[in-house]
């Protein structure tokens, strides 16, 4: 059956000052990664990340692609989580905004955070770069930004990564590629469900919910794509 995981950011980030990109925000100013000896978390599932213990964002992660093919049970969620990290807390040097990302951000309430932003050179906001983020996880930098702008290890010990994982016998199906889309769609029906407030897709009504409350909901939701 399922197994389940729950770590703090502390447990499986690691994070250093580096030098901000000339024309991004001072504070951009960390380089983030995963712990070297994390022991890695392989198979497909589902994940949840808590800052507080309360609900930011629901993913699916689904294996590594080898050969060309993607292979569900293989590869590390925790190299995913240290990126979300990156975004949620602002202070990534590798973080970049779409153009509509930014326009959004210079509508919305004047803060901080968004005056950091606005005042940098908006060519090089815009470049690509390896993190792309998104307006929801930008509000949600601002609203917090007074963690943030002095963060620390402390900090990171406030974030909590849930993830529920598939074993290959859980399934009816032996084809990676359907597997593959049966943990797509449960993912659809979480953030459905759950509205989780840093999702964008799926989500119409971002909203709260407590730790308890939304593993309930993945857990019955994953349950019913099984045979058991």
């Amino acid at each position: 059956m399922m197994k389940d995981y729950k770590r703090t950011g502390n447990e499986i980030c690691d994070f250093e000052k580096v030098d901000a990109i000339p024309g991004m925000p001072s504070i951009s100013n960390f380089k983030f990664g995963t712990k070297r000896n994390f022991d890695p978390i392989t198979g497909s599932g589902i994940y949840s990340i808590y800052y507080d213990s309360m609900l930011l964002y629901v993913g699916e992660y689904n294996g590594e692609t080898k050969k060309g093919v993607k292979d569900p049970f293989s590869g590390s969620v925790t190299d995913r989580w240290y990126k979300h990290i990156a975004l949620l807390t602002g202070r990534s040097n590798r973080i970049f905004f779409t153009k509509k990302t930014l326009r959004n951000i210079i509508g919305m309430e004047d803060c901080e955070f968004k005056d950091l932003i606005i005042k940098c050179d908006h060519k090089v906001l815009t470049r690509t770069k390896p993190l792309n983020y998104s307006f929801r996880k930008f509000r949600f930098s601002a609203e917090n930004w007074g963690d943030f702008k002095s963060f620390d290890a402390e900090t990171l010990k406030r974030f909590t990564f849930c993830y529920r994982q598939y074993i290959p016998s859980d399934f009816d199906a032996s084809g990676l590629t359907t597997i593959r889309k049966i943990i797509q769609s449960v993912e659809k029906s979480i953030i459905l469900k759950l509205q989780p407030k840093c999702n964008a897709k799926y989500v119409k009504a971002p909203r709260d919910n407590s730790m308890e409350e939304s593993m309930k909901v993945i857990r019955e939701e994953m349950k019913k794509a099984i045979k058991f």
